[in-house]
């Protein structure tokens, strides 16, 4: 069938057939006239259909049919640098991205030299990435225009209008022009919503960060196939903020989103062990232990809070908050080391050494006591001190001597039921809970001859 059977305007005359064309031309050339000027000489009307307003609809169908079949016949080669300010891709039948213009390249960040391996999911979010790939692949019907959501080079998403072109062998051409969230159809109320998320996790001084599985992880899976593919499928990065970069000493200027994530996020033991944690609490986990990587290399002990988005039994994305627990571990095994060695030279002291209560009650002693007096320690903790000693007002001579600066002297009980004059140096620990240290010392026995008269 020839195209003028096709001509929308074969009812009108000639000199309004011109003048229609004439302004379309014209409109065109107002709008996008790089395109029109180095490619075209006439626009495809699906570039500007979002622009154009004409009321009558059956007329501006027409008109865009006529102008398609005249640009079908009169299209050259397209040239990548010819479409200057507009964001240009090309996706195959296979629904990969084959070309891309060099401003859109420079917009996403992507060197040319990497386009062949660049992702829909690189260009486009999840949603819009889906969407195109069906499109290509002839699964899902093809549409002139539809709006599509592309991120920036900081991953933050960007809506725009596609225009979709069959281009041969080439495939679909997708020339995107920026449309606001108006446009669109989202409310005053929603966009103020996203805005104030958006700072408040920007601002925040705690870590956040997201991790997008271009490739979604089969949650059926037994659980050590779902801990692989965690680490193997293909992800991403996205809407980390400020103090995720700092936490991982991002360079200056060099954006957090655009790196791998096994860069920061490695497959380790200890990483696999947290994975693992996390399918068994069923996708939602707190102070889950990690050992990452900063941007150095170096290695970083790391405390996660996590949440999972699950789609149709598919993991798309993990979420969450970091903190860096190096720190606050190493305060912890330095405290604990010196407790040990706290240990070891009371444990090898010889004489007998006790910490009470401000109550008087005992809450520790060594190994030296134990022996002296014939109780284990597990036989005298917790119980009063005045229960194995015979002088009469124990504790408060405990206390005396401690605020004095000076030794008190009592009368021990034994195990064996036998009597011993002991000299009490009392020292107090102030904190919380106050507490006393008494470091004891044999008398001699005249002394505690007069002394256990003295009890008597």
């Amino acid at each position: 069938m020839s195209t003028a059977s096709h001509d929308p305007f074969r009812c009108l005359s000639a000199q309004l057939r011109s003048i229609l064309m004439r302004f379309c031309v014209l409109f065109a050339r107002h709008t996008l006239s790089s395109l029109v000027q180095d490619i075209y000489g006439l626009q495809p009307p699906l570039l500007v259909a979002g622009s154009l307003r004409i009321r009558s609809k059956p007329l501006w169908e027409g008109i865009t049919l006529y102008l398609l079949q005249e640009w079908k016949m009169k299209k050259p080669p397209v040239s990548l640098s010819s479409f200057g300010d507009l964001m240009v891709d090309w996706i195959n039948q296979n629904g990969q991205i084959s070309e891309m213009n060099d401003f859109e390249a420079r917009q996403l960040g992507i060197e040319l030299n990497d386009i062949g391996i660049v992702t829909l999911d690189r260009v486009y979010s999840s949603t819009s990435a889906h969407t195109l790939r069906m499109i290509a692949i002839g699964e899902s019907p093809r549409e002139a225009t539809l709006p599509v959501w592309v991120n920036s080079s900081s991953y933050s998403e960007v809506p725009m209008l596609a225009s979709l072109i069959d281009d041969g062998e080439r495939g679909i051409m997708v020339v995107k022009q920026t449309l606001s969230p108006a446009v669109l159809g989202l409310g005053p109320e929603l966009l103020e919503r996203v805005e104030i998320l958006s700072q408040m996790i920007g601002a925040a001084t705690e870590a956040c960060w997201c991790i997008e599985f271009l490739e979604p992880v089969d949650t059926s899976l037994a659980e050590e196939e779902i801990v692989d593919r965690v680490f193997a499928n293909q992800s991403r990065w996205r809407a980390c903020n400020e103090a995720m970069a700092r936490l991982y000493r991002v360079p200056e200027g060099l954006d957090f989103n655009t790196q791998p994530v096994s860069r920061y996020f490695p497959t380790t033991d200890v990483n696999r062990q947290m994975v693992r944690d996390l399918v068994r609490a069923n996708y939602r986990l707190d102070h889950a232990v990690a050992v990452d990587r900063r941007h150095d290399g170096s290695e970083m002990l790391v405390e996660n809070d996590f949440r999972a988005a699950i789609k149709d039994g598919f993991l798309i994305r993990l979420w969450g908050t970091t903190r860096d627990i190096g720190p606050h571990r190493r305060r912890e095994q330095q405290m604990s080391d010196r407790l040990d060695s706290m240990r070891d030279i009371l444990s090898a002291t010889p004489d007998p050494i006790l910490v009470i209560s401000e109550e008087g009650l005992l809450l520790a002693a060594n190994p030296a006591a134990e022996t002296a007096w014939g109780r284990a320690a597990d036989q005298i903790l917790g119980r009063d001190l005045q229960s194995f000693v015979e002088t009469r007002t124990a504790i408060e001579k405990v206390r005396q001597a401690a605020s004095d600066g000076e030794e008190c002297d009592l009368s021990i009980s034994a195990a064996d039921g036998s009597r011993e004059t002991w000299r009490f140096r009392s020292a107090r620990m102030e904190g919380e809970i106050r507490r006393y240290v008494l470091t004891a010392r044999r008398k001699s026995k005249r002394r505690a001859r007069h002394l256990g008269e003295e009890a008597v």
